[in-house]
């Protein structure tokens, strides 16, 4: 589906970095980081921030336990009205990359994997996975920093997973760093922190039991990778845009709840959406309802997919790239 950012030309799906970094120009200096660019931008660059299990009222206006996740709320785009897919949380992680769960619709599905058309099967991409012991890790027993459930790609039978399914690395190190530095992100990038992490509560992880504590640790972790993102020079020249959400708002409690229905927003399926690009404008919210749904489709339209997959192409799917000026 066309759009005002005019062609696209992608990274290639087999590229692979050089292993010293090539020198670059650097991008223009941005007042802040959302709201600094003007005109039309040509986004080459989508990056999911997908973050585990938190309701939307357990995080924003929750300023002393998520400082940065509202700073950057306020100071660049928010959809207040955004759901999840339905419960539980494996239905998202499909869903959102294929336009529809297709059957995985229970955590302990098997084989759990499905052969449907995905976005990644339409734009270079990679997945970027906190805790994970190797590329394309599609079994969790016994790990404790790791789950799949952040890992949506492994629920799909894409070609040359062990190749683009990588663990994260640091903040210092990893071959995310490396791609960013050179300047060589792929079309599409998906980055899932680890089990302690991810905002939602896992019994392996030190600290409290209380949500504060959690939601706490995630948020540090958040204002960590989206920092390094917007240094680089790719979000910097406007070419990035990064969009940050959650699985789902609350364990599943009702499987295959219609979160989706235009008609009523549960709390438990109510979750952010943040969106950061220097063209959003400053402190923008949209109260449009929302879904992972549309951001499958505002995805699509800013790469120039070939198709809208699923229920991505359904009308009331809604469009989040007009709502915050991509």
């Amino acid at each position: 589906m066309a759009s005002r950012n005019g062609p696209t030309s992608h990274v290639k799906a087999h590229a692979t970095p050089t292993t010293t970094p090539p020198k670059t120009t650097p991008g223009p200096h941005l007042t802040s980081t959302c709201g600094s660019l003007t005109g039309t931008q040509r986004v080459r660059h989508v990056v999911w921030i997908w973050m585990g299990t938190q309701g939307y009222t357990h995080l924003i206006t929750k300023e002393r336990n998520a400082p940065f996740t509202n700073a950057i709320a306020s100071e660049c785009g928010l959809a207040t009205a955004y759901s999840s897919i339905t419960h539980p949380a494996i239905a998202n992680d499909v869903g959102v990359l294929a336009g529809d769960p297709h059957g995985l619709v229970h955590n302990a599905c098997a084989p759990c994997t499905t052969s449907a058309p995905s976005l990644l099967s339409q734009v270079s991409w990679r997945a970027f996975v906190g805790g994970m012991p190797g590329p394309c890790h599609k079994l969790d027993a016994g790990l404790k920093a790791y789950s799949r459930l952040n890992n949506p790609p492994t629920y799909l039978n894409v070609r040359n997973c062990q190749r683009y399914d990588l663990p994260l690395g640091t903040l210092k190190s990893g071959s995310l760093q490396h791609m960013l530095a050179a300047n060589s992100m792929p079309s599409f990038s998906l980055i899932a922190p680890d089990n302690c992490h991810n905002s939602g509560f896992d019994k392996h992880c030190a600290g409290e039991k209380k949500r504060s504590v959690y939601v706490a640790r995630s948020d540090v972790w958040l204002r960590g990778w989206v920092g390094a993102l917007t240094s680089s020079n790719e979000y910097r020249s406007g070419s990035m845009v990064i969009f940050v959400t959650w699985n789902q708002a609350t364990p599943a409690k009702a499987l295959g709840e219609p979160c989706t229905d235009p008609a009523r927003l549960p709390d438990d399926c109510h979750v952010p959406l943040l969106v950061i690009s220097p063209y959003v404008p400053h402190g923008r919210k949209v109260a449009v309802r929302f879904s992972h749904y549309s951001l499958l489709r505002a995805t699509e339209q800013l790469l120039h997919a070939h198709h809208l997959l699923g229920h991505s192409a359904d009308r009331r799917a809604g469009d989040l790239v007009k709502a915050f000026g991509l």
